[in-house]
């Protein structure tokens, strides 16, 4: 079984829903509804999960989507969350959309929910060998984003890529928008799985750079673009990522407010997902960490939800 479970358990995933109900959960329309938590692991693929230069097929056994969700089914657990790259749907199309329906069909038949993740680990694998991301056609033929200079938060290069990324000045080898193929990439997504009973959603992009405090409304105009988009093709609920580094210390000024303002301006069906990586009242960091995002519910009036990972 392919399933990459932080630890079955490691992480908190909190959402806060910009509706005016009181409390969620989810419903078959894919929506946050009531007050029911979901709980669930982070699973992975093999083909979804592939590097623009792997060579040949990734190994698997035979049947692990539809075992790894019968197991998670198994186990009393009712969503899971499916990572996929970028990258990988540009190695190989036909065998990434095949397995991404594959995870529905199996969704469906195991009464799981799937909230399908755009992922990204330090940025693309153009910029670090154990990247994974942003496909390689938006770097090559600029010399701007030098080949293995780095993508995790403090590299000048993922910095670089990052800047330009919000400022929406990314674009391919025949000058295609970056926001614009992110978009239509992510509709391949929802019109592979998105009449499926078991797909409660789709996440725009998990943990986006932030590497000056000028950014914070950028994203969110990246996620509003990305979210009118998808509210072309889906009314499922849509969820936006918090950001990294989450250095409570950091000049990029990490606030309720400037969180806030990574929000889209469509606020229908709309989560905010957030990573703990440790225990908030055993943990003076994390717990200061908390506080941050629970203050950042308070400003929108929203509800927040979190549930173990």
């Amino acid at each position: 079984m392919i399933s990459a479970i932080s630890g079955m358990i490691l992480a908190f995933l909190l959402a806060a829903v910009f509706t005016s109900a009181t409390s969620f959960s989810y419903a078959s329309t894919g929506q946050f509804t009531s007050s029911q938590p979901i709980n669930g692991v982070v699973m992975k693929g093999a083909f979804v999960n592939m590097k623009h230069d792997d060579n040949g097929s990734p190994s698997a056994p035979q049947n692990y989507i539809e075992d790894s969700l019968k197991m998670i089914s198994r186990a009393g657990l009712d969503h899971a969350r499916f990572v996929f790259y970028w990258e990988a749907y540009e190695k190989d199309p036909q065998a990434f959309i095949k397995e991404i329906k594959s995870v529905a069909h199996a969704a469906d038949k195991y009464g799981v929910k799937i909230i399908y993740d755009n992922h990204q680990w330090h940025t693309s694998s153009w910029l670090e060998d154990e990247g994974t991301g942003f496909p390689w056609s938006l770097f090559q033929g600029n010399s701007k984003y030098s080949r293995g200079g780095g993508g995790n938060t403090p590299d000048k290069a993922a910095q670089v890529f990052w800047g330009d990324w919000w400022d929406r000045s990314v674009k391919d080898k025949q000058g295609k928008d970056g926001w614009t193929l992110m978009a239509k990439f992510l509709k391949k997504i929802v019109l592979a799985v998105d009449n499926h009973s078991s797909t409660l959603g789709y996440e725009i992009l998990s943990e986006p750079h932030v590497d000056n405090k000028d950014q914070w409304s950028k994203i969110g105009q990246f996620n509003s673009f990305i979210t009118a988009e998808l509210r072309n093709t889906t009314s499922k609920t849509i969820i936006y990522s918090m950001n990294v580094p989450i250095d409570l210390n950091s000049p990029i000024k990490i606030s309720p407010e400037n969180l806030a303002k990574m929000a889209p301006s469509y606020k229908e069906n709309i989560a905010f997902k957030i990573s703990v990586y440790g225990v908030p009242d055993r943990d003076a960091y994390q717990k200061k960490r908390f506080d941050i995002f629970l203050k950042t519910r308070d400003n929108w009036s929203t509800v927040i939800h979190w549930r173990v990972e």
